[in-house]
């Protein structure tokens, strides 16, 4: 065995026996699979919520666009149309990424109740009611009107994300911690569960909603913020710095040297930053609903769209500079099976079937292609030459429909187009070299066959 291949031997072999443990106890941790599940689930409802914003906010500035043909008359039409019916077509993008914090409580903690077996309808709503009552409790603004309640949605959309993940997973566990202990309300062993479910549940949801109005008035009388302002003010910088260039390359970096070594880097990597990217991506929707810039580069589907193009280590790229270059068989079937597959960003067949797992003469590209990727979209973005992305849609979004959908900019496509070239570009001398090796060892085996 070369000493290149023996050297990343050693590497994997201890990669998995120190990180590849962590790793996966990271990505199957209970409260991280709750909270990644968790926001998952809101996924289809940011969907249809930026489906709304695009219909109420069209791409089109009527200042520049002139009615000089059919297309532009057709844009300044669904402009003028928006503008007059913007308080109807908002309803949805209101109700959905409005309102995201709210979903995501309920969801986070149907989750992680259902990993420990409870009832998660029961502890669903339990976080639910907590995170109403410290977020956004109900006010009377009408002395005339007592029935007429005001409710604050300041922090039941994007703002509230990070509240919502810990009001779930910390009512979840008191609710476990009273049930374990036989804390309830016991009901005859006649009656039917159905009936005294609601009742052994009561308990933990009084104490829940005691517990964070205590601290939440607490919170109030030594700093003046409550619970949700104190978490938005307290992770301020690491809401800044995961938006960051430094950031952005970070997370390609160890995403794409984890899948070298065969560990599953998105896994552990996204499950992690998630919640930031989620938080940043329902911002910049807010912020375009209300006629602000977008403030955040690393959001929603960024990383998929721009920085990993076709999957792991810009697997896009990599599978055109082996259309390109290759002339082993190997390589050549691969890209027949896997071609499809790195279109739709699922890049498994080709890691695997190339593949690129411990492959010495592919880790510079695997590493360095998002890398240039991660530079070039966030000075692109920064300078606003390109829009930020601020609308959801399926990680298996083909790259340039996702690159148009996110960001609803034509430009964010010949961005996307000039990404995948140089990609192509930097893999083509590493699949040559690869791929001569490949043909070596062909016909080798083809000799032998024939002796």
């Amino acid at each position: 065995m070369p000493d290149s291949k023996k050297h990343l031997q050693k590497i994997q072999d201890i990669l998995q026996a120190k990180v590849a443990p962590i790793a996966g106890a990271i990505s199957s941790q209970r409260h991280i699979s709750a909270v990644k599940d968790g926001l998952m689930f809101t996924v289809p409802l940011t969907i249809l919520g930026g489906f709304a914003l695009i219909l109420a906010q069209p791409p089109v500035d009527p200042n520049i666009i002139k009615p000089v043909n059919f297309f532009y008359k057709f844009l300044l039409g669904w402009k003028e149309w928006a503008t007059v019916n913007a308080q109807t077509l908002m309803i949805p993008y209101n109700m959905t990424i409005g309102l995201l914090g709210l979903f995501a409580v309920v969801a986070i903690a149907y989750n992680l109740a259902s990993s420990y077996e409870m009832n998660p309808l029961s502890e669903s709503i339990s976080a639910l009611l907590t995170f109403l009552a410290v977020v956004a409790p109900a006010t009377i603004v009408d002395t005339n009107r007592p029935s007429a309640l005001f409710i604050s949605t300041d922090y039941l959309g994007a703002k509230g994300i990070f509240t919502a993940i810990i009001i779930a997973l910390l009512t979840v566990e008191i609710s476990r911690f009273l049930i374990n202990k036989n804390i309830k309300i016991k009901m005859p062993s006649n009656v039917p569960p159905m009936v005294s479910a609601p009742f052994e549940s009561l308990i933990p949801v009084v104490t829940n909603i005691i517990l964070f109005l205590t601290i939440n008035q607490a919170i109030i009388n030594t700093t003046g913020m409550n619970i949700p302002q104190a978490i938005m003010t307290l992770l301020s910088p690491a809401i800044k710095a995961i938006d960051s260039l430094g950031a952005i390359i970070l997370t390609s970096v160890l995403t794409n040297f984890l899948w070298f070594f065969g560990i599953h880097g998105g896994a552990v990597v996204q499950s992690v930053i998630q919640p930031f990217t989620a938080l940043n991506f329902a911002e910049n929707a807010q912020a375009l609903a209300v006629g602000e810039s977008m403030p955040h580069i690393f959001a929603g589907g960024f990383f998929n769209t721009f920085i990993n193009i076709g999957g792991s280590g810009a697997a896009l790229g990599l599978a055109l500079a082996i259309l390109i270059v290759a002339k082993s068989a190997q390589l050549k079937s691969v890209f027949k099976v896997a071609i499809i597959p790195v279109i739709f960003g699922i890049s498994e067949p080709l890691v695997f079937g190339v593949p690129i797992i411990m492959n010495p003469y592919l880790f510079i590209p695997i590493v360095c292609a998002p890398i240039v990727n991660s530079v070039i979209t966030y000075f692109v973005m920064s300078l606003n030459l390109v829009g930020k992305i601020y609308i959801s849609f399926p990680f298996t979004t083909p790259g340039p429909i996702a690159a148009f959908l996110g960001t609803m900019d034509w430009k964010a496509v010949i961005l996307w187009c000039i990404l995948v070239i140089i990609d192509t570009i930097i893999y083509i001398p590493f699949v040559k070299l690869y791929d001569i090796d490949l043909q070596k060892r062909e016909a080798r085996i083809e000799t032998e066959m024939h002796i």
